[in-house]
């Protein structure tokens, strides 16, 4: 019986290391791309390869070798990113740039390069990690914000392209106890304003009080496993549950004034 393979991006770290090891522990083969060529998971079914998703070039040689040697993944998980926070009009165009094509254009390429034979195969399973900042940005993080929204709308359009295979499913994720916030490119805190701080110290203490990475990671596993699709929300109770439910009964208007009063004031 052939072993399944899955291809995380982000498997050195937070959830994409702590799903790479339950998915191992099912027996899968895991093939981890990050910018680390560490080897964070001591398995013989683990193979970290070392890529920085930002080369777009680099995905490319990646997908033709990967594709040649490896054929096609049973799963594909679209985890990796990274925040950037700074005032709109202090964004360097290369930051802009380089978080765009890690959170969107490099999905998207995985994407292009998998679903269709997923689909002339007839199974396989596509996660990619969007974000509750679809439905509540986060402030100062606007790329992130936008990209997380690309992202869960290419998802729900290859869904009416793709209707039975491969499975989509769109991981709406909360905040989650990892290394994002201090491996987050930041606006110097001497140039920041008071609006600037406050925002910080409120999404820093969000992380705080976040589930940790395995429960987010025990989730995606649970809705695989599950035969699950579409929208699933993850996070603590009130960011998976009450959160997604609130944003369809308020009005936009009332939605950005609780969010201005939760992070600035």
């Amino acid at each position: 019986m052939k072993t399944k393979t899955a291809l995380v991006t982000g498997g050195s770290k937070g959830i994409g290391r702590a799903l790479s090891e339950m998915l191992i522990d099912q027996g899968m083969v895991v093939y981890s791309v990050s910018r680390s060529s560490d080897r964070s998971i001591d398995h013989e079914n683990f193979h970290p390869i070392p890529l920085d998703l930002s080369d777009l070039g680099a995905l490319q040689r990646f997908l033709t070798d990967f594709t040649a040697e490896n054929q096609v993944p049973d799963l594909l998980v679209n985890n990796a990113g990274y925040g950037a926070f700074f005032e709109w009009a202090k964004f360097s165009n290369q930051d802009l740039l380089n978080q765009t094509q890690v959170l969107f254009t490099a999905p998207s390429l995985l994407c292009k390069a998998f679903a269709p034979l997923m689909a002339e195969r007839k199974s396989g399973v596509i996660v990619n990690l969007s974000s509750l900042a679809v439905l509540f940005p986060l402030p100062y993080m606007p790329i992130y914000n936008a990209a997380k929204s690309a992202l869960s709308s290419l998802t729900h359009s290859l869904m009416l392209e793709y209707d039975e295979f491969p499975r989509f499913i769109d991981f709406r994720l909360g905040d989650v106890r990892t290394s994002f916030n201090r491996s987050s490119l930041k606006q110097s805190s001497k140039d920041q304003s008071a609006r600037m701080k406050s925002a910080w110290m409120q999404i820093e203490r969000q992380l705080h009080n976040s589930p940790k990475p395995e429960v987010a990671a025990k989730k995606i596993l649970k809705s695989i496993n599950g035969g699950q699709k579409g929208v699933i929300y993850g996070g603590g109770f009130f960011q998976a549950k009450i959160a997604p439910l609130a944003e369809r009964l308020l009005p936009k208007s009332l939605t950005r004034k609780v969010l201005r009063k939760r992070y600035f004031y």
